[in-house]
């Protein structure tokens, strides 16, 4: 309530009393009403006041609450203050570990290594002074990082680790280690705090798979507040200069190994190539020596065929019939010679490369009749049936006077080892830029184990069966040689009492 307002009842209750105390009953009756107007105005006044009470108590207790609202802002503006300038130093600590770790990417040995430490990365993880060396056993440490640290200094303690064994302690225990004057009682380890000034310093030990071990030590000034974050970091930093460490020296050793691998690659191949240089010689000398002794058994064994002959023709008188029995033996083996001779001439002569294989465009439907003719008696004496399935081929390119023999030697050797009344097929067919011939008989088949060494000069297989069949085993090689000579291939699949298939790729042009 104002003072104004206390002076208005003020006068109006005096006012009202002296009307009151007066003789007339109108001066009373108005006086009575002012009296009630001042007490009226004095009810309203009242309450007034207790609005006023009320209102202000409101307004203290909205004040106090925004007062302890303004204060928990404040504490949680200064905890996130806090909380960012340690995430700040965490990814601090993350991004100089990163750019560690590409730089140790392009190290290559472990002494490399233990120098790509720089001070950087020591003042982004918050520490002033750092020591990282490798050791390749308890009794030796070089230091390769020294951080705030002069040399000498560094040295001592070098010496103080070996001279303790607290050297060993921490390679037996690598996970890094928080010293501080109130954690420490080893006296090897207050020493180390007192070489580093006092403070804090953190130990770790480095124990790679491969490669040598190593030492890192991290001091700062001042009490210990190294959070277990910050110690997983530091753990991450002596991981990842392990990891490096290893990687190194298996780099090392993969590359020490390949060069040996190399070096004796060159000399197996220049073993190689000596023993190939010889045996190129000694197939040529084999070549020529071939092909010579075959020169001169050709005389005498055509004289041996023509004297017999003549004693077959009776020129020199009737021969009885033994004689004339062992006159045709002479000859049917000296044509067996002949074709052995042939045969070997042959070979030499496409090995050393003194045959010239033509190109000519053979008519199929009249090559292949005129090799029918020729095994037609060997067919007809076993009764084997015998089909050709040109399938519109008309020509096939090669050598007139090599090429047939492939097909005729084929088709022998089919007849030979097929029984009586077995069947042989010859199929033609188109395979793109070439053409491919498939000779299949139904014969006794041939051993899975001999098959690679079929195209061996003189190789028969040990098979009873084919033990039983005349031959010498230089048909194939001679096949396979003429087939060569036209850049053609030739491969054989055999099942034992199942047949043999013989395919022959020649190409179209």
């Amino acid at each position: 309530m104002t003072l104004k307002q206390i002076c208005v009842i003020v006068l109006g209750t005096l006012t009202a009393v002296l009307l009151m105390v007066s003789e007339d009953w109108m001066t009373r009756f108005f006086g009575l009403m002012g009296m009630l107007g001042a007490l009226g105005y004095l009810g309203l006044a009242v309450d007034q006041l207790a609005r006023q009470a009320a209102e202000a108590a409101r307004l203290r207790d909205a004040y106090d609450q925004l007062d302890q609202q303004a204060k928990l802002i404040i504490r949680t503006d200064l905890d996130l203050h806090r909380t960012q300038e340690e995430l700040d130093r965490r990814l601090a600590s993350l991004m100089a570990l990163h750019h560690l770790g590409r730089s140790l990417q392009v190290s290559l040995r472990p002494e490399e290594i233990f120098s790509r430490l720089d001070p950087e990365v020591v003042t982004q993880f918050g520490f002033s002074k750092a020591l990282l060396g490798g050791c390749s056993s308890f009794d030796t440490l070089t230091w390769h990082t020294l951080v705030g640290l002069p040399a000498d200094a560094a040295e001592q303690v070098s010496q103080h680790l070996l001279r303790s064994g607290h050297l060993k302690t921490i390679l037996s225990r690598p996970a890094p280690r928080t010293l501080t004057a109130a954690t420490v009682s080893d006296p090897a380890e207050r020493e180390l705090l007192q070489l580093f000034g006092g403070g804090t310093v953190v130990v770790a030990g480095l124990i790679p798979q491969a490669g040598p071990a190593g030492c890192l030590l991290l001091a700062k000034p001042g009490a210990s507040t190294q959070t277990q974050s910050d110690e997983e970091l530091i753990a991450i930093l002596a991981n990842q200069l392990t990891a490096a460490v290893e990687s190194s020296a298996l780099f090392e050793e993969t590359y020490a190994a390949r060069q040996e691998l190399e070096r004796k690659v060159r000399e197996r191949t220049h073993d190689l190539a000596q023993a190939n240089a010889e045996l190129t010689t000694l197939n040529n000398a084999k070549s020529t020596f071939v092909s010579s002794v075959s020169h001169e058994l050709r005389t005498p064994l055509a004289a041996i065929k023509g004297y017999a002959s003549l004693l077959a023709s009776g020129q020199f008188g009737k021969l009885s019939g033994a004689q004339e029995e062992r006159v045709k033996k002479i000859e049917k083996h000296a044509d067996l010679l002949t074709q052995l001779i042939n045969n070997l001439l042959d070979i030499a002569r496409i090995e050393s490369g003194r045959v010239t294989m033509e190109r000519a465009a053979l008519p199929v439907e009249e090559l292949f009749a005129t090799i029918h003719e020729q095994v037609r008696p060997q067919l007809d004496a076993k009764h084997i049936r015998y089909a050709a399935d040109l399938d519109g081929v008309r020509e096939l390119p090669g050598d007139p006077q090599h090429l047939p023999r492939v097909f005729v030697n084929l088709l022998s050797n089919a007849v030979k080892y097929t029984p009586d009344g077995g069947a042989i097929d010859v199929r033609l067919r188109r395979d793109g830029a070439s053409v491919v011939i498939v000779v299949r008989d139904s014969g006794c088949g041939i051993p899975a184990a001999d098959l690679p060494k079929l195209f061996q000069e003189f190789y028969r297989a040990l098979d009873p069966i084919n033990q039983q069949v005349q031959g010498t085993g230089l048909g194939l090689a001679l096949v396979k040689r003429i087939i060569e000579a036209h850049h053609g291939a030739i491969a054989i699949a055999s099942t034992p009492g199942q047949g043999t298939t013989v395919t022959v790729t020649l190409p179209a042009a």
